[in-house]
């Protein structure tokens, strides 16, 4: 199955982020609303998003509930305030929050903001996601972006955060749209298994 019409937005050469959030973001919302186009940078307002710094789930959710368009968080691990836990925070992102230049990187306000926006709309659940779950989201016409290791997809070493915009399945695998790797890209399960679980598996379903 596959969800028609999704829009297909691209990367450019200077980057929107290195993780291609805000263009993933954007082909739902173009999806999602065809007759109100935005620009990049009103997106990036709309998220509340500071180029160059880092992306996540969170962002996404709050925009989508804010546009008032269905959408839910789900992720192996719980999601807190860094303002709670800056030593979990510099365990898992490798930085250190009390640093000024890398708490502006991090951007520690708006994302502890999201969080608290997400978790007081109940727009997060805490679940083992598996292929069979997103099938699920994709069976009810609900579009899914993941969060994977993008260097699983190109064959490299490490981790590098990316997001893929789900749209559909077959016999073998996922049909997404990535900005970066192209549309219609076919990612076989056992791969994105193998992608998506590297270190936490996060989803946003939007529909």
């Amino acid at each position: 199955m596959i969800i028609k019409n999704v829009p297909f937005v691209e990367d450019k050469e200077e980057r929107y982020a290195s993780c291609q959030g805000p263009p993933t973001v954007m082909m739902v919302y173009k999806y999602f609303k065809p007759d109100k186009p935005i620009s990049f940078s009103e997106l990036y307002s709309m998220l509340r998003y500071k180029p160059k710094t880092w992306f996540f789930e969170v962002y996404i959710t709050r925009f989508f509930h804010q546009l008032k368009i269905p959408v839910k968080y789900y992720s192996n691990v719980p999601i807190r305030k860094i303002g709670n836990d800056a030593e979990y925070f510099k365990k898992i992102a490798n930085m250190d929050l009390n640093n000024e230049e890398e708490r502006d990187e991090y951007d520690v306000d708006n994302y502890d903001s999201a969080v608290e926006y997400v978790l007081s709309n109940n727009l997060f659940e805490k679940k083992e996601v598996d292929v069979e779950f997103i099938k699920e989201q994709l069976n009810k016409n609900k579009l899914v972006i993941a969060t994977v290791n993008r260097n699983v997809l190109t064959g490299k070493a490490g981790y590098k955060g990316h997001f893929i915009l789900i749209k559909g399945y077959d016999d073998e695998g996922f049909i997404c749209n990535d900005a970066l790797l192209g549309k219609n890209l076919k990612i076989n399960f056992e791969k994105f298994k193998r992608a998506f679980h590297s270190p936490d598996s996060d989803i946003v379903v939007i529909g």
